[in-house]
Parts: C-alpha cells; sequence; structure tokens
C-alpha cells in the first residue's frame, strides 16, 4: 500500500525515470522514491523509498524463464540515483534485496543482462569515466569492470537479437560498437564509427547524441538521433542506411518488436507513431531505400514549464499503449485505435491493430488514431499546508444525501498550493480525490469549516518592497465546487492565522500587522474587529471541551458559546469568549512563561490540556482541570512550527512539527512516542494528525502518511496487481470460456466495482471477440487462438510466441505472417528477403565495411549481390575492389574451379581469416561447409544467420545450433523445435513447466496434420 503521494518531478529525474514490465506495472522515480502503477486499475499501488537522492534510472527485471530453477517470481526493479547508488527492489514487500555503488562515479545507464535461462540477475551498467560494469545483483558484487580509456561514454542500448552486441554513444558524433559483451570480460576495445560528419564536436566532455535505441523488429538496426535529424545505423557493417529530419527533439523513441511500427514522444508534447520500410531502390541514395511514414500524431501542448515531457514508455505487452509522465508529476495514457476495438488496456494488442502480411509489410487496419485513455494527477507545484477532514464530524449531518458515496466516507486531507489549488487526498489510499481552484491568489492557509467546507487564505506577493498586499478568504463547498468570497479585497498586511471553531461557526483571521478579526461562517459578516492596542498574534487555539449551545424556542435559532485563546508576540495568552453574535473583550491569562524566556511561536488546545512550544524546542503543556504543567526539553533544540492534539476522544497524543522532523508525544507522561526524521536534502513544511498517524508534507512536494517507522510497507493480498495472482490464467481462461465466477456487480462494493471494472471490460471485450469453433481442420487451432489471448493478456511472451508458432504451422495466413521478433523462425525464404532488403540498402551507404557487406551480399545473394558488385566497381581500393568485383561476377560452375577456391577457403579460414573464407565457400555453393566452420569457431548466430540467408536446406545445420541451445537456452531451442515441426520434443520440453499449453499442444499436432502436408484435391 502506498503512503506517499507525490508531486512535481525532481530535475535530476530524466528520460530514463520511468519503465514498463509485462505485467502491466509502471515504476516510476519522482525525487528520491519510486512509485509503483497498475494500469490495469490506474492506480499507484506501492512506493519505495530506498534512495536519499534522487532517481535518474529506473529498471524492471525481465521474466524469468519456465524453465529455470526458480519457480515463483515476484517483479524486481532495479533504481539509480544521482549519487550513484544503485538498488534492487522488489516491488510488491518493498524489500531492499541489495545496494551497490561503484566508487567515485555516477551511473549513466545500465540495463538489465538476461543470460540465457539461467539467470535474470545480471545488471550491465555504464559508470562515469568510461567504465562498464556487470553486476550481480543478488551477491551485490561485480561479475567483471573495463574501462574503455581510449574514448568518453554516456549512453548505451543492448541489441534485442543477441545480447552480445551493445552499442555506446561517444563524444561528438561517434559510437563505440562492441560485440564481446558476455559473463567474461570484453577482450576487445569495440570498433568505433562516425555516425556523420555534420556538425562534429572534438571535445571529450559531451556528446550530439541525445538518443540511442536499437530496433526491436529489423535484426543489426539502431536508431540514432543527433540535432534535428534520426539517423538508422547498421552497427554489424559500420554504415548509416538513412537520415530522416525530425520535427523536434525526441524524448523518447519506442520501437515495437511485433510490428514494423515507431512510437515516439517529441519535447513538443505530440505522441506520433510511423511505420518503418526497407524498400531498395535503383537510386543510389540511402535515404530513397527507407521510408517512415507517419500514421497518427496527437496535438502539441502549450510550452508551459509545468507541462514540460520528461520521460515516455511502451507497453511490451499490448505494444499500443503508451505512457507519458510530465514535469508536474502527472501520467498520461495513450491508446492507439481504429474505432473498431474499445479504449480498454489490454483490450487489444499492436496485432489488432496493425497486419503483416506475407510481403513482410506492416499495414494499418482501419484509419488508426491514438486517444488518452487516463491520467494520474500529482500534487502542484509549490505545496504549502495540509489539513485533515475532520471524520468524528460526518455522523453529527442530518439527513446527508453523501453519507454512502465517496465523498461522505473516504478520509481526506486537503492539502493547499501557490496555485491555489487544493487538493483532496484519499489518506488511506494516496489517490487524489479531487482537485479544487479556490482562489486566484497561493493558499497561505486552510482549515475545515465542515465536513464539507473548506475555508483558505493567501496574498499574492507585493512586486514592490512594500508589504501591502490584498488577502483572499473564500469557503468552498467540496459537493459542488463553489467558492465564495468571505471577505472583501482591501490593501492591508498580509493573513498569517485563520482558525475556525468547534461548531465551524465562527472563523478568526489574524494578520501581520493588522488587529484580529472574528467573523461569523455561517453567515460570512463580520462579527468583531478588535481595537489597534491588540498585539501581533503569533498562534491561537480554539477550545473544543468549553463550548456549548442552545436553540430558542421562539425563533429555533441555534445560539453557540465558544472560547478562543490567543499567544502574542511577547508570550502572552489571552482569553477571549464568543457568545451568538457577541465577541467579548479579550483578557490576559496569567502564566508561568515571562517576556526574558524563550519566544513562543506554536499553541494548541484541546480539552483541559493547553500545550505551547518556543523557537528551542521546549514544549509546555498545561493541565488545567489538574492546575497543572508539565516541561520538556527537545532533544532537537529547532524551532516547533506547529502543534496539534489527536481528534480521537479521550486521546491527548501531540504531533509537534520541526523543520526536519516531526514527533509524536504522549501529553499524559510526557514521553516522546515516535520520531519521523527527514532526509537530508528535505524540509517539513506542515503536519496533521490522522487518528494517530502523522500526515507530513515536505519541500519535495510529497504528502507522507507516516503508519509506521519503516518508509515502506508490503502489499497486501488484496492489493496485488490480478496479473501477478497465481490464478490469473485460470481466471482469464475462465472468462473467454464463459465460465467465470467472478462477482457480479450488485455483490462488489463501491471499492472493487471502482478497481475491478477496467479488468471487467478488457476481458468482457476479448470474450465477445473469440472465434467460435468450427468442426474443421483449425478447431483446435482455434483453441490455440484463444489460449494466446490468455497468455498474451497476462504478459507471458514465451509461451504466446510459442502458440504463435504452432499456429503458423498449421493454419498460415497471408495476413497474419508471423511478427518480426520470431523471424529467427522464419521459413528461409522471408527471412532471406527480409535481410536482402537490409543489406542491398547499406549497399548504397556512404561508408561501410565493405569487407563484411560483400561477405553478407554473397550469402544473401540475389539483388544484394549485384548492388555490392556495382558499389565494389566504383570503391575507393581500386585494386582489391576490382579484384574483388571481377570475382563475383565471374561464373563458377567449372568442378575444378570449385574445388580449387574450396581449397583456398579451407587455407583462409585455417589462418583466421574466417569472413574471406566463408564467403568464397558460399560463393561455389558449399555454404553449409561454411555454416560448420562458423559453428565449429563457436559463432553459433551467425552460422544459423548464414544458413537460413543462403542454404536452400539449412536442416543439418540448425538441428546442431538446437543441440548447442539444448541446457543453457531451452526457451530458444523450444522455439526452434516448434518451427522445425518436431512436436514430441515440444511437448516433452514444455510438459514439466507448463502441462496446460504441453497438453493443448499435443492435441493440436495429434489430430490436426499441418496444411503443407494435406493433400490437394
Amino acid at each position: 500500500m502506498p503512503h506517499t503521494v507525490p508531486g512535481c518531478l525532481h530535475p535530476s529525474n530524466g528520460r530514463n525515470t520511468i519503465d514498463w514490465n509485462d505485467g502491466g506495472l509502471i515504476a516510476y522515480g519522482s525525487h528520491n522514491v519510486i512509485f509503483i502503477v497498475d494500469v490495469l486499475r490506474y492506480k499507484r499501488i506501492q512506493s519505495i523509498e530506498h534512495h536519499q537522492s534522487a532517481i535518474n534510472i529506473v529498471r524492471w527485471s525481465p521474466a524469468r524463464s519456465p524453465f529455470a530453477d526458480s519457480s515463483t517470481f515476484q517483479p524486481i526493479v532495479a533504481s539509480a540515483d544521482i549519487s550513484g547508488h544503485i538498488f534492487i527492489s522488489n516491488a510488491i514487500t518493498a524489500v531492499q534485496i541489495n545496494q551497490f555503488s561503484h566508487p567515485n562515479s555516477s551511473v549513466l545507464q545500465m540495463y538489465w543482462y538476461p543470460w540465457k535461462d539461467i539467470s535474470r540477475d545480471y545488471l550491465l551498467v555504464l559508470h562515469s569515466s568510461s567504465t562498464v560494469v556487470l553486476w550481480n545483483t543478488v551477491t551485490g558484487e561485480k561479475v567483471w569492470s573495463h574501462t574503455y580509456t581510449h574514448v568518453p561514454l554516456f549512453d548505451f542500448t543492448v541489441d534485442p537479437f543477441s545480447l552480445r552486441n551493445v552499442i555506446f554513444s561517444s563524444s561528438g558524433n561517434k559510437v563505440l560498437v562492441c560485440s564481446d559483451i558476455a559473463l567474461s570480460e570484453p577482450a576487445s576495445s569495440g570498433h568505433l564509427f562516425q555516425v556523420t560528419s555534420e556538425d562534429g564536436s572534438t571535445t571529450t566532455t559531451n556528446t550530439n547524441i541525445y538518443l540511442i535505441t536499437y530496433h526491436k523488429a529489423y535484426r543489426n538496426t539502431v536508431f540514432i538521433a543527433i540535432n534535428s535529424s534520426l539517423h538508422l545505423v547498421n552497427p554489424e557493417l559500420m554504415c548509416c542506411l538513412a537520415r530522416v529530419p525530425i520535427e523536434s527533439n525526441i524524448v523518447s523513441w519506442m520501437p515495437s518488436s511485433r510490428r514494423d511500427a515507431l512510437f515516439a514522444v517529441h519535447s513538443n508534447g505530440a505522441a506520433t507513431l510511423r511505420v518503418a520500410k526497407f524498400e531498395p531502390t535503383e537510386e543510389k541514395k540511402p535515404n530513397a531505400s527507407f521510408s517512415m511514414e507517419k500514421i497518427c500524431q496527437t496535438e502539441c501542448v502549450r510550452p508551459m514549464n509545468n507541462q514540460r515531457i520528461v520521460a515516455a514508455s511502451l507497453c511490451p505487452t499490448t505494444q499500443s499503449t503508451v505512457s507519458v509522465l510530465y514535469q508536474n508529476g502527472k501520467l498520461v495514457f495513450w491508446q492507439l485505435s481504429n474505432e473498431r476495438v474499445p479504449l480498454i488496456y489490454r483490450a487489444s494488442f499492436i496485432e489488432d491493430l496493425f497486419g503483416f502480411n506475407v510481403n513482410l509489410d506492416t499495414k494499418p487496419i482501419g484509419e488508426l488514431s491514438l486517444h488518452q485513455l487516463s491520467q494520474m494527477g500529482a500534487l502542484s507545484s509549490g505545496v504549502t499546508c495540509v489539513r485533515m477532514r475532520p471524520m468524528d464530524e460526518l455522523t453529527k449531518v442530518e439527513n446527508d444525501p453523501f453519507a454512502n458515496t465517496a465523498l461522505g466516507t473516504l478520509h481526506l486531507a486537503a492539502v493547499g498550493t501557490n496555485s491555489g489549488t487544493v487538493h483532496l487526498v484519499d489518506v488511506f489510499s494516496s489517490q487524489i480525490y479531487r482537485d479544487f481552484s479556490v482562489q486566484p491568489s497561493l493558499v497561505k492557509c486552510l482549515e475545515w469549516g465542515g465536513v464539507y467546507s473548506l475555508v483558505t487564505a493567501g496574498y499574492n506577493h507585493s512586486l514592490s518592497a512594500s508589504q501591502i498586499v490584498r488577502n483572499d478568504v473564500f469557503i468552498t463547498d467540496i459537493r459542488t465546487g463553489l467558492a465564495r468570497r468571505i471577505r472583501p479585497e482591501t490593501d492591508e498586511s498580509p493573513i498569517t492565522i485563520i482558525r475556525v471553531s468547534y461548531y465551524h461557526c465562527y472563523l478568526a483571521l489574524a494578520f501581520q500587522r493588522e488587529p484580529l478579526e472574528i467573523w461569523d461562517l455561517k453567515g460570512l459578516r463580520m462579527l468583531r474587529k478588535m481595537s489597534r492596542s491588540c498585539p501581533i498574534i503569533i498562534d491561537m487555539a480554539w477550545s473544543n471541551k468549553h463550548h456549548s449551545f442552545k436553540t430558542t424556542e421562539s425563533t429555533l435559532q441555534s445560539v453557540y458559546k465558544e472560547n478562543l485563546v490567543l499567544l502574542d508576540s511577547e508570550n502572552r495568552i489571552y482569553h477571549i469568549p464568543l457568545r451568538g453574535l457577541h465577541v467579548r473583550d479579550g483578557k490576559m491569562v496569567n502564566t508561568q512563561w515571562k517576556s526574558a524566556s524563550a519566544q513562543i511561536c506554536a499553541m494548541t488546545w484541546k480539552d483541559d490540556m493547553l500545550a505551547v512550544g518556543d523557537v528551542e524546542g521546549n514544549l509546555v503543556v498545561w493541565d488545567l482541570g489538574r492546575r497543572q504543567s508539565r516541561q520538556v526539553r527537545d532533544v532537537s533544540h529547532s524551532r516547533v512550527l506547529r502543534m496539534t492534539f489527536s481528534r480521537l476522544a479521550g486521546d491527548h497524543t501531540m504531533a509537534v512539527l520541526h523543520s526536519k522532523e516531526v514527533t509524536l508525544w504522549d501529553t499524559e507522561a510526557m514521553t516522546r512516542i515516535q520520531s519521523i526524521r527527514m532526509d537530508a536534502s528535505k524540509l517539513c513544511l506542515d503536519a496533521d494528525l490522522c487518528g494517530l498517524s502523522p500526515l507530513v508534507l515536505t519541500n519535495d512536494n510529497t504528502l507522507r502518511f507516516v503508519v509506521s517507522n519503516s518508509k515502506n510497507q508490503p502489499l497486501m493480498d488484496k492489493e496485488l496487481p490480478f496479473v501477478y495472482h497465481d490464478d490469473a490464467n485460470q481466471v482469464v481462461r475462465n472468462w473467454l470460456e464463459g465460465t467465470g465466477s467472478r462477482k457480479s456487480s450488485a455483490d462488489r462494493s463501491p471499492d472493487e466495482k471502482q478497481e475491478e471494472n477496467f479488468l471487467d471490460d478488457a476481458l468482457t471485450w476479448l470474450e465477445n471477440q473469440k472465434n467460435p469453433l468450427i468442426e474443421t481442420l483449425e478447431a483446435d487451432v482455434s483453441k490455440l487462438r484463444r489460449e494466446r489471448i490468455v497468455r498474451r493478456f497476462t504478459g507471458d511472451h514465451f509461451s504466446a510466441d510459442l502458440i504463435s508458432i504452432v499456429i503458423d504451422r498449421f493454419a498460415r495466413s497471408d495476413t497474419d505472417h508471423l511478427p518480426p521478433n520470431l523471424q529467427m523462425f522464419w521459413d528461409n525464404a522471408k527471412f532471406k528477403e527480409r535481410e536482402s532488403r537490409v543489406i542491398s540498402v547499406a549497399c548504397a551507404a556512404e561508408q561501410a565495411m565493405e569487407r563484411r557487406l560483400v561477405e553478407q551480399a554473397v550469402v544473401v545473394g540475389g539483388n544484394a549481390k549485384e548492388r555490392v558488385t556495382d558499389r565494389l566497381i566504383v570503391s575507393a581500393d581500386l585494386r582489391y575492389a576490382s579484384i574483388k568485383a571481377a570475382l563475383l561476377v565471374s561464373s563458377q560452375d567449372n568442378e575444378k574451379a570449385k574445388s580449387l577456391i574450396k581449397l583456398i577457403a579451407t587455407n583462409l579460414i585455417a589462418s583466421d581469416l574466417i569472413e574471406d573464407g566463408v564467403e568464397l565457400l558460399f560463393l561455389v555453393g558449399a555454404g553449409g561447409d561454411a555454416c560448420k566452420y562458423l559453428q565449429s569457431q563457436k559463432l553459433w548466430t551467425k552460422s544459423i544467420v548464414y544458413a537460413k540467408m543462403g542454404l536452400v536446406d539449412p536442416s543439418e545445420v540448425e538441428a546442431k545450433w538446437i543441440g548447442h541451445l539444448a541446457d543453457e537456452a531451452k526457451q530458444i531451442r523450444v522455439l526452434a523445435e516448434a518451427s522445425r515441426l518436431n512436436w514430441p520434443d515440444v511437448v516433452e520440453a514444455t510438459s514439466s513447466v507448463d502441462p496446460i499449453l504441453a497438453r493443448l499442444i499435443l492435441r493440436t499436432t495429434t489430430s490436426t496434420p499441418p496444411l503443407s502436408s494435406c493433400p490437394t484435391p
């Protein structure tokens, strides 16, 4: 349960301070606190406070492999702050798992480094001074540390298709390409590549590259943003494939992995969706062969400081929902829609909005547009005061139409701000219930004028040195939002204190240099303004015991009698009795305090207990009934800012506010019960009590509800996100099958209705869209499609991918091809076509690593081979390139020539010139031997890529590759076996970890022959 309400962000909460995980949870940093948001409920469910300084990077741990030893999985989040400390925390229990740091360095970037199926405990971190460290997050120790001394590094991104490939941004327009990142320390220093020579900077202290990220749908493709251009780079070939101008600076660039779609959020507030396409043309310019078609865009926002976009994130499960985090702490959700699917989170996925056909083209389904799903507010900038609603008064309201509504039952705290806005916060859930703009000036003072009324006062600071201002005093009805001015504006000194009486019928106003005013709060009229001889008021309090009222028989009007005590600047206390509309003169109360004592600065009164505090932290409590006083010297020796008693009947617990702490006191024994100290960077602005637990408002625009000495509390079972329930899959499955047994709307409480209606709406839509079972060849495939929806909804990507491969093998569709993230399991022809497009575009690049480019073009053949030959003819390296071009266009059909070239290739490979040897073997049609050589050199990924690109039958190479994956990478192995129709191995491997899925695949594969094997009529 979160007990913290966030406000505006810290300037160091940057573009990496938000992340979205597969289970639908968002983690983002606000100052030094991590907030966890359950998007299915649009609710902050957890706050984690371990850091001492502002958070700049947040990363969710990837989901554990189902084949891993650990059967239970809880969401783990890694976070780094500006002081260089990294914390690993459990998002459910809020427990700190580990904490570590690299001496004298800050954290520039970090990503989790999942190692096959074995571990999800490694974190790859780029520290300052160009030091890269692979941390073991369980032990907090370094696996290895490597410093790239020859070049400064600022940011990096990891290849989603091969974790060994990492690309770093460096000074100017350069990037460092590394392909040897693993569990052992890198052996090389990487390869430096100049992206563009324009606007280059020679300084080593900064970089022109402000964004770098891999394309998740194309292999070996990286997006790099420099100034007003977006560059598409192939780090393997060391070439820039395209340069695309962009409208404004990009805050976040979010490629989809299951479609060739690109989401972007710009600094001008616009969210855009584009579709990327490689389409080689006869023109030699790279940009002519690559396009990014803009599909839709949201409106730009007005440029305001508090409306500045800080970060954004794409949901990895739906890949059609974007969250945008603003500087003012607001979190906005955008959903892609085509008017055929509802605007409900997880009711649709990107496959429902984009088709991916056999031509490998991503096509929109219908007219797409981005719509705002929801938004989550935060406290406005510049919070000033907080007051707890008097819940004990709710039972005294007669014939209350709001008695059974949220407004009539919630424990609300009112928070005033510099903008004149008052936030009503549900204390127990830490959610902002409602906002009111109550006055044009800042809210300096705030009091509840009843359970449904707020009294606020404030003023706008004068632009001159004059202390004359125009005060605003308003009373606001929170049921209607109607605000009424209590007193007219006039030139006077600022209001410093307001206090509402016990019966909420009198309002006392104290000024900086004006006499005290007493107002009738029910009739909104001034009862009395004290004489000019009235001293300057430091604090005041109404009695909650010495009061009474009676109703006259003739007019049936109530006459109230109440008592007010005042504290002046000379430590004198005055007593003012009020009766009806009559305010008597104040009388000075004889006390033990002398004018020579420390200045008294705060006072509070409850029953017979009158307590005061001074600037040195001394506390005195007078028991008026027993005529006794008790005094204690606070060890903090800091000024008392405010004092308040608990509102619980008969309880005299007192909260005392200091600048750096809030203390709770038992005034009967005069002992300290609890002390809540703030971090070094925080100051307490105001405090109040909810029951016996303090509400603390701090200068980081945060409201904290302190229920225990521990800052972090675990989630209760009923607060657990739906996806992390053990029976989540079965609940969704039962719902889609029409056998769900969830509570009806009438049986659920109002809180359950509010939290579950989004989930119910999404499941209802999915249930209505399920394909009917038909007694044909695809009967069992329909069950597979339904199970894929279940797995996608719960964020189980591996199972959804496995089902997609099975469906593709049994019910292949021209409009629903396997997604790009599974291109390693495509048919060879489609894989070759996609790779050929990229290589053909690379042949037109100005600069490239020609030796590697020629090798890949020869392997893939076709148009790419012709294009690379044309490139070699005009190459600057005339001698080498001309000979190479002549070799490529010559005929090698002669058996003697083939044998000789094979011998030459074998000698080259033996001499460690593997690229040249592989190229020659593919040139003479001996690609199978080339792949075997690659596998003998442990280049497994390269061997399978070349086999699918250049071999007619790569089954032998695939078999060896799968055998290599058997022990450590079972997920990839199972997907590969499914793509090769090896169903017994697939069922055997999945049966031990997911019996339901294994049983479904077994029934499908044993009852339905694949379409390719069906006899044609």
